[in-house]
């Protein structure tokens, strides 16, 4: 309830409108348009049943007319001397073939149309067939043999020799004397006819029908290569249940609505496909008008609505913003003036503003007078610090150091001495002045041998050409604090002795590539590649402040003062850097005068 009260007038007046009139309208349309999917889904269901249903009795009537076309042939004399003709009486078999092919074919096949060929095989042997079908006899006589049961069966899809598609059924042929099964009669139907049936209906513009043998297989399917070929399991498993002769298939816009319908006559199904996308074009286009038009009505009772709001609150919300940019240190704005009551609250903010910036002016000259004398202050401790602090006072020091120890001859003293005064006099030198890389390396010795005398183990390994180091651009303080930051990171941090550096340098047309190598304990990956994407893509901004974006500054203020001095490709890398140890690239030009040799 406190939310509720806090909110703006601007935002109670919109939640109000969409509570009290859009949700309402976008449940009711929701609710309409599920409904409507629900009925069209369930009138496609029908349809296609009633089709299903309706095709399956034409089949049923044209195949029971071939049953009563055939029935003579079953008990004909010629028929049924040859199914007990002995395969040894060639003289016979031949003679029957002959008259079988003169009397009984043009009667049966030629004076029908769908009837493409008539074959009649005898369980003794002999076959007969008024077109070319040898390669076939054994697949049927292990056909019928095995599924021995039915007296009329349409076998399936086969192609004759010529490549005629033709749908095959056969009947059982009883002897007229013994009353057991003598042979078989093979019938051979154009598939026009059962096409012509088929193609009567009409399912959207890309439904399709199929027909569905006894034995699970398409006995005809409009992509020819699924004839013959066994059905999905999710069919075969929804085709058990007749007591919901449909189901969906497939989910969103590729769902699909299979009916069936099996013929108790001959075994067929009759499986239709819709698309059910195909079943809602129409619903979905007025759909999208009805909603495009709701959603007009709506954009223009809340610009009605909120046109009156919007005159209040406009004016409130322009107070609310010039009020934020004063929060944001911006005194300069004013408000506009007005003959109302808003008028008078811009009037009394115009006046405060007034008020502010003259308590400002006041408190801003005081806090300079306090600065100034805070100056005054640091520059005369900077002062008494540098005299402290003399340089020269520092060299005569380490000078006398170094003479005591001469004096002792204690030599460890005096040569630390001598590299930590050469070690300070170069330090103190203007950092950004260009020197050559070769005097770079120089002075970083004098640091290696400092840090030598302290670890004796320490293994130096150095391959300079210092000839070609004499050509390379740098500038002071580059190569000494990588390579304290690798005895410090690398080794001391984690209290291991420093065992190992290694300098290597490689030459190419921009200049030189340092390598400095360690073998202390690494960085984390995403360490490594921190820096690196630091280094790659750091901007002028970043390289002139003194703060790095990763924490360390030692290697960011290399790397920052060589960018800045000799641009891109200059500047460090990290190649490596492992349990195994480091490797840290420094890439520096050569000087302008020189040339790659």
């Amino acid at each position: 309830m406190m939310r509720i009260k806090t909110m703006t007038i601007k935002l109670k007046l919109v939640l109000l409108f969409f509570g009290f009139f859009c949700v309402p309208f976008l449940v009711l349309g929701k609710f309409w348009y599920d409904r409507s999917m629900e009925t069209i889904e369930d009138n496609a269901i029908n349809n296609s049943q009633q089709l299903m249903r309706q095709m399956n009795y034409n089949l049923d009537v044209y195949f029971s007319d071939i049953k009563k076309a055939t029935l003579p042939l079953l008990t004909q004399p010629l028929v049924q001397q040859f199914v007990k003709i002995n395969p040894s009486q060639q003289y016979d078999y031949y003679d029957l073939s002959s008259r079988i092919q003169a009397d009984l074919i043009p009667n049966t096949v030629y004076n029908r149309d769908d009837i493409y060929g008539l074959s009649i095989i005898s369980l003794k042997g002999p076959y007969y067939s008024n077109i070319a079908f040898s390669d076939r006899v054994a697949m049927y006589r292990k056909e019928l043999s095995e599924n021995n049961k039915d007296n009329f069966r349409i076998l399936g899809i086969s192609k004759t020799v010529d490549g005629t598609e033709v749908i095959t059924v056969f009947r059982r042929i009883i002897d007229n004397v013994t009353y057991v099964t003598a042979g078989y009669l093979i019938i051979d139907l154009s598939l026009n006819r059962t096409t012509n049936i088929i193609n009567q209906a009409q399912l959207g513009k890309t439904g399709i029908i199929s027909i569905v043998n006894t034995d699970d297989r398409y006995l005809y399917h409009p992509d020819s290569d699924r004839r013959q070929q066994l059905l999905p399991e999710l069919y075969k498993s929804r085709f058990k249940d007749m007591n919901s002769p449909y189901f969906t298939n497939g989910s969103g816009a590729g769902k699909t609505i299979v009916a069936y319908n099996r013929s108790a006559s001959t075994g067929l199904t009759i499986v239709s496909e819709v698309p059910l996308r195909e079943l809602m074009e129409d619903l979905i286009y007025f759909r999208n008008l009805t909603l495009g038009f709701v959603l007009l009505l709506i954009a223009l009772a809340f610009v009605t609505i909120l046109s009156f709001s919007l005159s209040i609150t406009r004016a409130l919300s322009h107070l609310m913003n010039l009020m934020k940019k004063v929060e944001m240190g911006d005194l300069s704005i004013r408000a506009p003036l007005r003959k109302d009551e808003i008028g008078s609250l811009n009037r009394g903010f115009n006046l405060m503003l007034e008020d502010l910036n003259r308590l400002i002016d006041m408190i801003h000259i005081s806090h300079l007078k306090e600065k100034e004398m805070a100056i005054h202050q640091r520059e005369s401790k900077l002062q008494m610090l540098q005299a402290r602090i003399n340089p020269h006072f520092l060299y005569n020091t380490l000078g006398v150091i170094n003479a005591y120890g001469i004096i002792a001859k204690v030599k460890p003293i005096s040569q630390m001495t001598v590299w930590l005064s050469d070690l300070f006099r170069y330090s103190i030198d203007n950092p950004e002045d260009t020197v050559s890389l070769a005097e770079e390396i120089q002075h970083m010795f004098n640091y290696i041998h400092i840090q030598k005398e302290r670890y004796q183990s320490l293994e130096v390994d150095v391959d300079l050409d210092f000839d070609r180091l004499k050509d390379i651009h740098t500038l002071r303080l580059t190569v000494q604090p990588i390579v304290e930051n690798a005895f410090i990171h690398g080794y001391e941090n984690y209290l291991i002795k420093p065992e190992y550096i290694g300098l290597r340098a490689s030459f190419d047309d921009s200049g030189v590539k340092l390598l400095i190598i360690d073998r202390g304990k690494g960085m984390p990956p995403e360490l490594v590649e921190t820096y690196n994407h630091a280094f790659s893509f750091m901007t002028e901004e970043q390289m002139l402040q003194e703060s790095a974006p990763f924490g360390g500054i030692g290697m960011w203020n290399v790397h920052s003062r060589l960018r800045l001095e000799f641009g891109e490709p200059y500047g460090l890398s990290i190649v490596s850097s492992a349990s195994s140890g480091t490797v840290v690239e420094i890439r520096m030009p050569y000087r302008k005068e020189q040339s790659v040799c």
